[in-house]
């Protein structure tokens, strides 16, 4: 009997070093492979961040309508769901009609006014070699004066290529749309049935992983909910860093102060980097006012953004989340590295959760 479990395992180790052996001689292939297969799957992933991300307002509706025996009725849950879908619609629709007419207005704006910046950069020029004739300005000032031409000419004669990616950009679009709406629909059935689907879990799990049934379910439970605090957290710093920078530009006296607090604010709900694509498009919005006011723009929003960074993200986050603040920037800063943006918004949950095992773990070995 001994002999017969001895065989078994090293027949396992063995088969396990010959599947390792061709791993590390087909890593191409099996890249490749995955690739394929997390691009068949990823729709149901996107449903189900999309699932956990509307659960959010969706447990304060179905509190509300929650009776004495503490449940909930089908008819009420799919309403539950609508309202959330909702809320967000409007959330995203009020910030398109606040950020993106501005936008095109400036673009035109920054476009039609060229001629006048080489008028005075021109006279700017000419001021300067009056001035300091020891100076030879000629070079730059043509350098100059040919990139604005240059500009001109590639957005005039560029325009049918331009066309011609935006419809590329426009049916790639459309296959995106197609896979989100396959995700809203696999997060709905998610959301609706999600009493029927955590008792099959648990069931699925008792069958098949027996004794570690209970740690593992507890894991993937500990790892929803800090997934789901961390993205209420990120809406309370994102309101946080938006409502700073609309006050800070108020007393600065910088313009459009209220449209680029928004793009500030909507852009940082993607940790540490989000906020300075926020100021790369507040700084295109000053421009068309005044050089000069972008360029203290950037300089307050830096000087925000550190503070932001070092001292209001860890202690917002963390506090939200339970996890102390320097491993919230470790955290986002190993998950930065290895996936980039996906791997900032997932780092803090596993974090936490990697965190709190631990600490439990430790405080077991200490009794």
């Amino acid at each position: 009997m001994e002999e017969n479990k001895n065989f078994k395992k090293w027949k396992k180790i063995v088969f396990l070093g010959i599947l390792l052996f061709w791993a590390l001689f087909n890593l191409k292939t099996i890249g490749n492979i995955l690739g394929k297969t997390f691009e068949i799957i990823f729709p149901l992933i996107l449903g189900a961040f999309i699932a956990i991300i509307l659960n959010i307002p969706m447990k304060f509706f179905e509190g509300k309508f929650k009776k004495k025996d503490g449940k909930v009725t089908l008819g009420e849950r799919i309403l539950a769901i609508a309202l959330s879908i909702l809320i967000i619609i409007f959330v995203i629709t009020l910030v398109i009609n606040l950020i993106v007419p501005e936008l095109i207005k400036v673009v035109k704006l920054l476009i039609n006014n060229i001629p006048y910046y080489r008028e005075e950069l021109n006279n700017l020029f000419n001021k300067l070699q009056t001035s300091h004739p020891e100076f030879n300005l000629s070079g730059i000032k043509e350098t100059v004066n040919t990139s604005l031409d240059s500009t001109m000419d590639i957005l005039i004669n560029n325009l049918p290529s331009i066309m011609s990616s935006s419809f590329k950009i426009v049916k790639g679009m459309f296959s995106g749309i197609a896979q989100f709406f396959i995700a809203l629909v696999f997060a709905f059935y998610i959301l609706t049935g999600k009493d029927r689907l955590r008792k099959q879990t648990v069931r699925f799990a008792n069958t098949y992983l027996k004794n570690k049934a209970e740690k593992v379910l507890r894991v993937f439970n500990m790892l929803i909910n800090n997934f789901g605090n961390f993205i209420g957290a990120q809406c309370v710093e994102a309101l946080i860093l938006g409502g700073l920078c609309t006050i800070g530009m108020l007393l600065i006296g910088l313009p459009y102060a209220i449209t680029i607090g928004v793009v500030v604010g909507v852009t940082a709900l993607v940790p540490i980097v989000g906020a300075f694509v926020g100021m790369g498009v507040g700084a295109i919005l000053i421009l068309s006012v005044s050089p000069i006011k972008a360029l203290v723009f950037i300089i307050f929003l830096t000087i925000l953004q550190q503070i932001e960074t070092n001292i209001i993200y860890p202690r917002v986050v963390g506090t939200k989340t339970g996890l102390p603040g320097i491993w919230v920037l470790v955290s986002i800063t190993i998950g930065g590295s290895l996936m980039g943006v996906p791997g900032m918004l997932l780092a803090v949950p596993i974090g936490t959760t990697i965190h709190t095992l631990i600490n439990e773990k430790m405080d077991k070995c200490e009794k």
